[in-house]
């Protein structure tokens, strides 16, 4: 319990829930709704569960299904969402609350609910995502017994079994890396709070600059009095530092509130404002708001504290385009300085089951994040928005947020008015919740939602509309969806060179190479750039059964392993397949990873400013798998980290080439690139560019005097050339090394070439993905079948019940 100046605060949450499972409209008929506080009597052999939480974690964690992330245990779990899970909380209630209005707060519950106390109903809730409250002020019990007088019961109805019905409020639980289990449970807190009849029910602090030191607050606040007449209160603003040391200041205001909702707007002037940066452009400064609501001096009412930051958040153009061929403005001005987004895909939550994704897990999810010099994440469509956690470490950490402000992904959106203002209410609870966050920079409608939609204009009209009923509630830049520039988006209007996912490098199978494909795209952004890898070994042992480990079982297809895919990334990364041991197979899938994401985060990078952002597919997933992250789904770097890493450097010391394969005695050559996203600048520099055999002797070398590196600049400042050595199969290597006058390391590089002929490599590609593009055509893109021959029925292949079924290719080690 939290007393706040008088204002009372009664955690509901932890381990004190209780669960169980029954057909659907059963368990009102048997009076679960009804239950009586007799700990002994009718619950007392129900599950016990945590909250905040789901229903899979609470089975899970009893032993009713065992762990879904293992092996294909998922398949076996899908018979939780045909029932109806009921959440039972028992408590008794502080007796400081007497006297009181008293609310119960559900912060969000997964999908759809009806609530009970004491017997009677409260209400049904809908959406994911909006918190919804009861007053109970006349049905809480002050009684006391030893296990809780009150008794709260919730039913969570059967999970959603279609997307297209809660799309925009509820994110799709399928897609190319999860595809079994619908998530459903109470999986935000639930808390009593106790205060008086005029309560604070949003505050939105808004920051003007108005010159290099001074700020002008404009604290916006939504204030709903709850009794049936008008009331004459006084509104006190403290403004305060978080994390640095300041005066606080205060504003004091008198204020007639009538009944029901009330709009008010109190400026606060700060003279000496310390301002919010991401990471690589100034410090991360915080303050709070503090507002409290009392009445004739003495009678309390209400007090809520929330964090922001001071920024200014401008959009221009990016410079090189007209506006026939871009007519957003994507580069991201923060306080005047541009910030390029070097960005990932938050493929969060850390847990798809909400249970299981603990504090610790965001963390440490962040902190690798900014260990990666990545200064922004990007929420796209096919995942949730996320808790308030993830974006106060965002603003702790200087990582900026790139958002979708809904999940919507890749769907035929209904058409119906009741469905289009269900995902409109929940939008504009999403944007009120997060628009304090500094680090939220730029929103978007939706991810992917005209490539395969049947209306796609329909589609485009929602996302139009969904832009102008987000406006009142914020400044943020809208796009209506992303990309915009793919071949639908130029079908419905939108102009060339907006933004594209530059995916096709892995989808294609063989088709491209990564030294013409992405250099011949020319995007304001690349909002998304999918390459997948293996996790590692030791992850791997802990979600893939031993008998499956290795030569590849059916479980690694069923967590998503593109065997065909990843035969073509290594070969064309490492001139082999790199199929003969675990080992060697998971190294070459992180390696191919890592040099492909480096070779095209640099070319964008060396765009600037005429490309704005880049970002990687997936900075993270939510469950074990064998697809995106180069971080794994327990936390453990893959080698592809530190290939990001290098290419994400603030200042970059970078290298351009047009092919990594070369001929033994070809004429190897580079041009040396600096990028600098800070905005200070770097004198009297050396670039140290050294060649290396495959044996790593050091064959050439060259240093580059550089007289000036400028702030917020990419540049060409020279090159290097050297005869090829070695022979047909082997690999050379380059080294960079920027240092400033005093010999200090400001930013080093590395490369690794192959000795081979490049177009030979370009015709083995293409056939290796000629082979996967025939198979699919059998079995269907993401059907995992199509690897294991025992699982296809194949003719003359023995069957699963006789033989462990072996991924192709893999059959003989």
């Amino acid at each position: 319990m939290m007393n706040n100046n008088e204002k009372i605060i009664f955690d509901l949450c932890g381990n004190n829930w209780q669960m169980e499972g029954i057909r659907p409209g059963e368990g009102e008929k048997i009076g679960f709704h009804k239950l009586p506080p007799d700990i002994t009597g009718d619950a007392f052999n129900w599950t016990f569960a945590k909250v905040p939480g789901d229903v899979y974690t609470d089975l899970w964690r009893s032993g009713r299904i065992d762990d879904p992330h293992f092996g294909r245990n998922s398949m076996k779990a899908k018979w939780v969402p045909e029932l109806e899970w009921w959440y039972k909380r028992q408590f008794d209630v502080p007796q400081e609350m007497k006297g009181k209005r008293i609310r119960l707060v559900f912060e969000g519950v997964d999908y759809a609910c009806d609530v009970w106390l004491n017997g009677q109903k409260l209400g049904t809730h809908e959406g994911m995502f909006t918190e919804f409250k009861y007053d109970v002020t006349d049905i809480i019990s002050f009684d006391t017994l030893r296990f809780g007088t009150n008794v709260l019961m919730v039913r969570l109805h059967p999970a959603p079994r279609r997307y297209s019905q809660v799309a925009g409020r509820k994110p799709a639980w399928h897609g190319d890396y999860w595809v079994s289990l619908p998530p459903t449970g109470i999986w935000r807190p639930v808390f009593l709070e106790a205060m008086g009849e005029v309560t604070i029910e949003d505050t939105y602090v808004k920051s003007t600059l108005k010159d290099d030191v001074s700020a002008l607050l404009n604290v916006q606040l939504e204030l709903l009095n709850a009794s049936d007449q008008s009331r004459e209160i006084e509104i006190e603003v403290e403004i305060a530092g978080k994390n640095f040391d300041s005066e606080p200041q205060t504003v004091n205001v008198i204020q007639t509130v009538n009944p029901g909702e009330n709009q008010i707007e109190i400026p606060v002037e700060i003279d000496d404002a310390k301002l919010w940066y991401p990471w690589d452009l100034g410090d991360q400064n915080l303050y709070t708001a503090k507002v409290t609501v009392i009445e004739a001096k003495s009678a309390f009412h209400d007090c809520k504290e929330t964090t922001f930051g001071i920024r200014e958040i401008k959009m221009e153009m990016n410079p090189g385009y007209t506006k026939e061929q871009v007519e957003n403005p994507w580069t991201v001005m923060i306080n005047g300085k541009r910030h390029f987004m070097r960005s990932g895909t938050w493929g969060g939550p850390p847990d798809i089951f909400f249970g299981r994704a603990s504090d610790e897990k965001y963390r440490e999810f962040i902190r690798l994040a900014k260990e990666a010099n990545l200064n922004n994440l990007r929420i796209f469509g096919w995942h949730p928005e996320e808790i308030p956690l993830f974006y106060e470490l965002c603003n702790e950490a200087g990582i900026t947020v790139w958002q979708d402000i809904v999940p919507l992904a890749s769907l035929s959106l209904p058409e119906d008015e009741e469905f289009k203002q269900a995902v409109f209410n929940e939008a504009i609870a999403n944007i009120k919740k997060q628009r304090n966050h500094p680090s939220l920079v730029l929103i978007e409608g939706s991810e992917e939602l005209f490539m395969t939609a049947i209306n796609r204009q329909h589609n485009l009209q929602f996302v139009n509309e969904l832009g102008e009923a987000l406006k009142p509630y914020t400044d943020l830049h809208y796009i209506p969806s992303s990309p915009l520039s793919d071949e639908v988006g130029l079908e419905l209007g939108f102009k060339p060179n907006e933004s594209y996912h530059a995916n096709d490098l892995f989808y294609g199978e063989g088709q491209f190479m990564m030294e013409t494909y992405f250099p011949s795209l020319d995007y304001a952004v690349i909002p998304e750039m999918a390459i997948s890898s293996c996790p590692n070994v030791d992850s791997i042992k802990k979600f893939i059964p031993a008998e499956e480990l290795w030569p590849p079982g059916p479980s690694w297809g069923h967590h998503w392993c593109d065997f065909d895919v990843f035969r073509t990334l290594n070969y064309e990364v490492l001139g082999d397949q790199s199929t003969g041991s675990l080992q060697e197979f998971v190294d070459a899938t992180q390696i191919a990873q890592g040099a492909i994401f480096q070779f095209a985060l640099e070319h964008f990078r060396r765009r600037k400013p005429r490309t704005s952002a880049v970002c990687i597919c997936h900075y993270i997933t939510f469950a074990p798998d064998f697809k995106w992250g180069i971080v794994d789904y327990y936390q453990e770097k893959k080698q592809s980290f530190d290939y990001v890493q290098r290419a994400f450097q603030p200042l970059l010391v970078s290298l351009q080439f047009d092919k990594r394969r070369w001929l033994p005695g070809e004429q190897f050559s580079g041009k040396l690139w600096l990028v600098n996203d800070f905005y200070k600048s770097f004198e009297n520099c050396t670039v140290q560019i050294k060649v290396y055999d495959s044996q790593k002797q050091e064959i050439a070398k060259k240093s580059i005097e550089i007289a000036e590196i400028g702030e917020d600049s990419s540049q060409q400042y020279g090159e290097i050339s050297c005869a090829v050595p070695g022979k047909s199969g082997e690999r050379f290597f380059a080294t960079l090394s920027l240092v400033d006058a005093a010999v200090n390391e400001l930013s080093t590089n590395e490369y690794m070439f192959l000795v081979a002929d490049q177009e030979n490599a370009a015709k083995e590609l293409r056939a290796i993905g000629e082979e996967a593009f025939d198979i699919k055509q059998r079995y269907g893109w993401a059907n995992y079948y199509r690897y294991f021959k025992g699982l296809g029925a194949e003719p003359g292949v023995k069957e699963a019940d006789e033989q462990m079924p072996i991924a192709t290719g893999f059959d003989s080690n």
